[in-house]
């Protein structure tokens, strides 16, 4: 296993809640394949998506399969949440590869100038939920929404979502049970 793939497990594994899959399943075009490269089995993407009806090719790195050394033979789309602090690193493999993507990355990077110098020569879309959705209960502090890269129908969206995942509307992601 490649140890440097995490720099710092308290800031890489945030596992998604299922309300913030949600809003990038309406994409996926029907009968896809979808890589989920940084998920295992009980992950909300490869549950989610895959009850949508699409096939979806899922590795985490604690099972073997490095994003950075590893690419299914096969695949429509990249949908996952990346470990944080490899964010640019897996951002610019995305483009790379060439396949339509969509990464849950906290909006706040893009104050970053590391972050805007990278995009300068590069589409991006947004799509961006009108929530700072809670990973672990508690209220998050800034927002995490999707960035995409020839997924979305335009290239700046916004969706509403019903709560913030926090306090009495708190669902923890199937991975908690897995790690």
């Amino acid at each position: 296993m490649n140890t440097e793939y995490y720099r710092s497990k308290d800031k890489d594994e945030y596992y998604t809640p299922p309300i913030l899959v949600e809003p990038i399943l309406q994409y996926i075009k029907p009968n896809s394949v979808v890589w989920c490269p940084f998920d295992k089995f009980s992950s909300e993407f490869v549950q989610q998506i895959t009850k949508q009806g699409h096939k979806v090719i899922y590795g985490h790195i604690e099972d073997g399969y490095d994003f950075f050394e590893y690419e299914p033979p096969y695949y429509d789309y990249v949908i996952s949440n990346p470990p944080f602090t490899r964010k640019l690193e897996v951002l610019d493999r995305l483009y790379k590869l060439g396949k339509p993507f969509g990464m849950i990355l906290g909006l706040p990077i893009l104050n970053y100038q590391e972050v805007g110098e990278f995009f300068l020569d590069k589409e991006l879309q947004l799509l961006i939920v009108d929530k700072k959705v809670s990973f672990d209960g508690n209220t998050s502090s800034f927002n995490n929404s999707y960035f995409c890269w020839k997924l979305l129908p335009k290239d700046l969206m916004f969706v509403h979502l019903e709560h913030n995942n926090s306090n009495k509307f708190y669902t923890p992601s199937g991975m908690y049970g897995t790690s």
